[in-house]
């Protein structure tokens, strides 16, 4: 089974089964690789039939293929809810609004606007300013909201620019934070926006943007010609709202380090410091936040009082979002760390993974596993940290850490995704 495990996740099958050993060893032998892999097998199947095919006399590009057009179709049946009661917004506003809704119960720990309009105007983005036709910084930043201008700002400026203005972080107190809620935008209607909007869906093929230091989304206009693009937005949306609060809780648990500039500085730039060793596996601080929100009742938090609360920790639940959004969407619940394989070959259920590859119209050799292989990976630490030998060891080493501060390379918070999102 660890064989299976290791094709699902496209590594190297010797060195896999080495650190299975080790956290079956670590763990009492609960075998949680078998279970895994028995599981992937069982709901690939189920979720096959679902989709009208028949598990044992179909391909892996079959089943692709159908998941595109199962993907495209629950994307129509949103649109259709969508223009039943179309008040003439367009799309983009639509999503925005909806997501203002949903965000208004996420809180995070965020930099304050008038820090950043300061450390703006220390380094202010001159090509930005260009582009969207200011004259001056107090221009921009009296018409602008601060989490558009820095989420365009650090596309758009050279790399220069960016580590001038992350080098002002290393300056930052925790009192330059304050917790609020998420906010979300969208870009003006101006033909500067227009024109900078269409740059900037070109440059990072997304049309989500996120500052995560001010806790804030941006939704570019969505490209009408498109397939699937409403449903991919909300999505991604969602999924940069639980990359915020990740960033969030991570940040206010640093208030207690000396170095805490440092590590907000390196944090923003994509370093989050991998807080434990678990069986020679590092587990990342998102890992560390995903147990504890799935294990809250069995694994109390107190380590991390008074700065975190539980409900600090609490991420959204993508698939039942979208379930709540249209029912058709109840399809892809339990997809997330599903897929079915031919020899080598593998095939994602997960639904970021089919998003991806149903608004590029992927050809099957081109297809997406990324956010499938991930969510398994996570899986699998999780199942082995809540045996509670290794949530103790776990717990030890976040306590010396956080005392300790110290911030090395580690898990890339954003991962890239080459896809219109």
């Amino acid at each position: 089974m660890s064989r299976t495990l290791a094709e699902y996740l496209g590594v190297s099958n010797s060195s896999f089964l080495y650190n299975i050993r080790l956290l079956e060893k670590a763990s009492s032998n609960p075998s949680v690789d078998i279970k895994l892999a028995l599981e992937i097998d069982s709901n690939s199947k189920y979720m096959t039939a679902r989709l009208g095919l028949d598990p044992s006399d179909t391909t892996c590009e079959e089943v692709y293929e159908e998941l595109k057009q199962r993907f495209l179709r629950d994307n129509d049946n949103i649109l259709k809810k969508i223009n039943e009661v179309n008040d003439n917004s367009t799309l983009s506003s639509i999503i925005t609004l909806n997501l203002k809704d949903i965000a208004f119960n996420n809180d995070c720990f965020a930099l304050k606007h008038s820090v950043v309009k300061k450390q703006l105007k220390v380094v202010p983005p001159k090509t930005l300013l260009k582009k969207l036709g200011y004259r001056s910084i107090d221009s921009l930043l009296k018409r602008e909201a601060s989490a558009v201008i820095l989420a365009s700002a650090l596309l758009v400026e050279s790399d220069l620019w960016q580590q001038q203005y992350y080098d002002l972080y290393k300056k930052l107190t925790p009192s330059d934070f304050e917790t609020r809620k998420i906010e979300i935008f969208e870009p003006r209607t101006t033909r500067n926006w227009q024109a900078l909007s269409k740059e900037l869906l070109k440059k990072t093929n997304s049309t989500v943007l996120s500052s995560m230091e001010l806790g804030g989304l941006v939704v570019l206009p969505l490209p009408a010609e498109v397939k699937g693009l409403i449903a991919a937005t909300v999505i991604f949306a969602l999924e940069q709202i639980n990359q915020i609060r990740i960033y969030s809780v991570f940040c206010k648990l640093q208030q207690v380090t000396d170095s805490f500039g440092q590590i907000i500085a390196d944090t923003s730039q994509g370093k989050i410091e991998s807080l434990a060793l678990i069986a020679e596996q590092d587990v990342p601080w998102h890992i560390i936040q995903k147990f504890y929100d799935r294990y809250i009742e069995k694994f109390p938090i107190e380590i991390f009082e008074p700065h975190v609360q539980g409900e600090n920790i609490q991420l959204i639940d993508i698939e039942e979002i979208m379930s709540m959004i249209n029912p058709s969407f109840n399809f892809w619940n339990g997809g997330n760390n599903c897929a079915i394989k031919e020899k080598l070959n593998v095939v994602s259920f997960n639904l970021k993974d089919v998003a991806i590859n149903a608004i590029n119209n992927r050809p099957y050799k081109e297809r997406s596993i990324s956010y499938f292989r991930e969510s398994l990976w996570a899986e699998m630490m999780l199942r082995y940290i809540s045996h509670s030998s290794l949530e103790e060891t776990m717990v030890s080493q976040i306590d010396s850490k956080l005392i300790g501060g110290q911030v090395d390379d580690g898990f890339r918070l954003d991962p890239a995704f080459s896809a219109i999102i």
